[in-house]
């Protein structure tokens, strides 16, 4: 690894966070309600365990190859043939939860910003300036995206505008679904939360210590289950349970009822910035997807391999017409992800003991 393929475990940080807030968080809280009511923050908190769980697992296995990614892993312990299968999967995988970011990005905007732009026209535009950022090498993509992570404070603080409106009384009684729902409304929450899996294709990448970097990756996965929650919260005790069962992403209709200034509509502020915090999320699956496919097919870098991925993400894209066919690309990749962040990981995890594979323990 030369120099500039690494990163900082700072910018790791930084980026998991990035990934972990996306399009869900407008839409968290109402899907979220509807099945714990009052205890959705509780249902929240839950899932940022069950992710921490998750990525100690994860980590497990990455520690025991210390200088491979997931792609490299699977060749090990499974053999070139399985292996590959295993490594295309992946990379589909990634190709998809890039593509479903995409689409749910699209929907929002279309619905609430720029009701005659084309699809097109918005695609194109996340398709070169896609190219662009994912064509460069690992530093130089993750110094953009801890830019934009910034931009996540903008966005909380704009929620946290919701306080003036807050009702405690709201969320009473807080268990009035049933400790079950409760539980069973964390799965919403882990699958807002999913995007941690970039750092099973950079961790090998990240400077720093195994303990050191496993510290990183919960810290900024317990910090956005924090955030999570609070939006869940200031959502739930700024809408009546009536009002929040009617309103499909009601942090946008929370911003809409909070009087900034001279602004009118604080939506307008807050879209903008979450677009281009959304845009660093795509760009983490492209490079994850690019990556693999480049790995697989024995190339040195990454860069030719990105306009062909992003060019298949943004035509799946365009071709849904209808809101189910949107919804169901969601649902697709949420549902893959168990198979892929869970399942094939524990697998791995377990053949590699029984096979004895590993490599000598990083310093």
């Amino acid at each position: 690894m030369n120099k500039e393929s690494t990163i900082t475990r700072g910018q790791l940080f930084f980026m998991i966070m990035k990934f972990e807030i996306g399009v869900d968080i407008l839409s968290l809280p109402y899907r979220i309600h509807l099945i714990a009511k009052g205890g959705g923050w509780i249902s929240v908190l839950i899932g940022g365990m069950l992710i921490q769980l998750i990525i100690l697992m994860c980590w497990l296995l990455l520690r025991r190859f210390p200088t491979s990614s997931i792609y490299q892993i699977m060749m090990r312990i499974t053999g070139r043939w399985i292996g590959a299968i295993l490594v295309i999967a992946y990379a589909a995988y990634y190709l998809l939860m890039g593509t479903s970011v995409l689409v749910n990005a699209y929907d929002v905007i279309n619905r609430w910003m720029l009701q005659n732009t084309p699809r097109w026209a918005i695609l194109v535009l996340f398709m070169f300036s896609s190219i662009y950022l994912v064509r460069q090498n690992l530093r130089t993509i993750a110094r953009v995206l801890v830019l934009i992570s910034f931009l996540i404070a903008p966005m909380m603080l704009l929620i946290s505008y919701g306080i003036m409106q807050t009702n405690l009384l709201y969320l009473l009684p807080l268990t009035e679904a049933g400790w079950s729902q409760i539980i069973s409304a964390s799965t919403e929450s882990l699958m807002a939360m999913f995007g941690f899996e970039f750092f099973l294709v950079v961790l090998p990448l990240v400077q720093g210590t195994s303990k050191g970097k496993l510290g990183t990756i919960t810290a900024a996965s317990g910090l956005v289950s924090l955030l999570y929650g609070f939006t869940v919260f200031i959502c739930s005790t700024a809408f009546s349970p009536q009002q929040l069962s009617m309103m499909p992403e009601p942090v946008i209709y929370l911003l809409r009822s909070i009087p900034l200034g001279t602004m009118d509509r604080a939506d307008f502020l807050f879209l903008p910035i979450w677009i281009i915090s959304i845009f660093g999320a795509i760009c983490g699956n492209y490079y994850a997807a690019s990556y693999g496919i480049a790995y697989l097919c024995k190339l040195k870098s990454h860069k030719n391999v990105v306009p062909f991925v992003v060019l298949a993400s943004c035509t799946i894209a365009s071709l849904p017409q209808r809101q189910e066919d949107l919804e169901a690309i969601s649902t697709i990749a949420n549902q893959s992800a168990y198979y892929f962040l869970i399942i094939l990981p524990l697998l791995l995890l377990i053949l590699s003991y029984i096979l004895k594979k590993k490599e000598a323990p990083q310093t």
